[in-house]
């Protein structure tokens, strides 16, 4: 339905020539056409609009997380399904009672490698979970005169409730002749999986590496741990000869960063948005704070409240976050002082 105005004007037309008044009114009806598929792309991206700022502006929220009867509870990693894995201990820790667990909609699994002959463990740590389910970690052993001050580790990896295990080969390590460790520390949507291996120390011969496709890769230098990896295979790390984070693009690009005015940054994980969480330290390197950088660059503490000291591990495909937070600088002998955190922010 055309307007007053309209009518008058075709009308007008159609006595001076009737050729024109067809074309005019065709024209007339693409135009009040199109005004009225503009109207309905303007309610369209307003309701899109609201949604996106409703969604922006939903309020974050973080939960503590505490193993049932654990003093100490770390949580490591969480996929896009909200489940989060970690480890924990009972008493005060040390590698013979460090256990794992994985938390999905309130349930509680409990990942333990069991002890063997082919498998000596004395302590599990869960460290990831795939968008798939798999979680990855190490569990110690005393293999090889290793002592509880100095356990080894090895790898494994767990899906509902079978294990795997798994070591770099030999011809990797600075040392092979030397006792040797493996910590495996992430892994993607693909199977690609993280972390760093070392052999005679945990310094010069710690190594980043990254198992992609059967194939194990090292990274040359020393003191080095690749701690997250992302479906499109980007990586980021920590360097304990440096005082930078680091972050390797797909195209294999490696960009070093640090928190502003941070005294030293750990990066701990990237997700599929780009975005990474990590430690930095402040107060000449006493206090470690959870941290996250946004695509954009843009950085911020996501400490949670109370907490004297905190490290952000895992950040999944929607944006949430876990961790590990203190609020005691006691033993934690009997209460509590090392918590997990959950940071809600995704969608989901």
């Amino acid at each position: 339905m055309v307007d007053g105005e309209t009518r008058e004007r075709e009308t007008f037309i159609y006595y001076k020539t009737a050729g024109l008044v067809r074309l005019r009114r065709k024209t007339m009806r693409k135009m009040t056409l199109s005004k009225s598929i503009l109207r309905r792309a303007f309610v369209l991206l307003a309701l899109l609009s609201a949604i996106s700022t409703a969604r922006g502006s939903r309020p974050e929220t973080t939960t503590k997380i505490d193993v049932p009867g654990a003093v100490v509870t770390v949580a490591s990693g969480i996929n896009g399904d909200g489940a989060i894995v970690g480890w924990y201990c009972l008493q005060s820790c040390n590698p013979a009672r460090f256990h794992g667990f994985m938390l999905k909609d309130d349930v509680w699994t409990y990942i333990d490698v069991p002890n063997s002959s082919d498998h000596p463990a004395i302590g599990t740590q869960p460290r990831y979970i795939s968008p798939q389910g798999v979680v990855i970690g190490a569990y110690l052993t005393l293999e090889d005169g290793a002592t509880l001050a100095n356990p080894r580790f090895r790898g494994f990896a767990w899906f509902e409730g079978t294990f795997t295990y798994f070591d770099a080969p030999d011809w990797i390590y600075d040392n092979p002749s030397y006792p040797h460790s493996i910590i495996p520390r992430a892994i993607n949507a693909n199977g690609d999986l993280v972390g760093c291996i070392h052999d005679k120390d945990q310094g010069d011969s710690m190594h980043a590496f990254l198992l992609s496709g059967g194939a194990f890769t090292k990274d040359p230098a020393g003191m080095t741990m690749n701690n997250g990896v992302n479906a499109e295979g980007e990586i980021v790390g920590l360097d304990n000869s440096s005082t930078t984070a680091y972050h390797i693009n797909k195209f294999g690009i490696v960009e070093r960063f640090s928190f502003p005015d941070a005294d030293a940054t750990n990066a701990w994980d990237i997700n599929s948005k780009g975005e990474i969480v990590g430690q930095a330290f402040t107060n000449g390197g006493t206090v470690s704070h959870a941290f996250l950088r946004s695509r954009a660059l843009e950085y911020r503490f996501i400490d949670p409240t109370g907490a004297l000291s905190s490290t952000a591990f895992g950040i999944s495909s929607n944006g949430n976050v876990v961790g590990q937070y203190r609020d005691s600088f006691s033993n934690c002998s009997v209460n509590a002082c090392v918590h997990g955190f959950l940071l809600q922010r995704g969608d989901d």
